[in-house]
């Protein structure tokens, strides 16, 4: 039997930064929605850790910040991550970016060769 969910989850290819007390690692957002998103990246992360997260999302210049998120499962690269604690403006943000996603295909595509900066992450901003 087929398990349901019950909010839209999108498709999407948007780099992501996230750390805790340990480690900072990137990858990308290959799905998202209002709860949470699955994310595929080279740093393995446990089920069960706390993490903090900024998403290079399409809409503005600053990133999507999620304060923390606990990772829910984890297979190879691929992880799945619940947002836990997000600031209210932060919250409207992804509401608004997963009706956007969810009017057109396909995925938005990264350039070829591009990088992820983490000075702004490690910043705090």
């Amino acid at each position: 039997m087929a398990k349901l969910r019950y909010c839209e989850r999108v498709h999407t290819r948007f780099p992501v930064v996230f750390a805790n007390d340990d480690y900072v690692g990137e990858g990308t957002v290959l799905n998202v929605s209002v709860p949470g998103c699955a994310i595929h990246s080279l740093n393995p992360v446990a089920p069960g850790s706390y993490i903090e997260m900024r998403m290079l999302v399409p809409d503005a210049a600053a990133p999507l910040k999620v304060g923390l998120a606990k990772v829910r499962w984890s297979e190879g690269p691929l992880f799945g991550v619940e947002f836990i604690q997000m600031l209210g403006e932060e919250q409207i943000r992804l509401g608004r970016l997963v009706k956007r996603q969810s009017t057109y295909e396909p995925p938005p595509q990264p350039n070829a060769g591009q990088e992820i900066q983490t000075s702004w992450f490690l910043s705090g901003n």
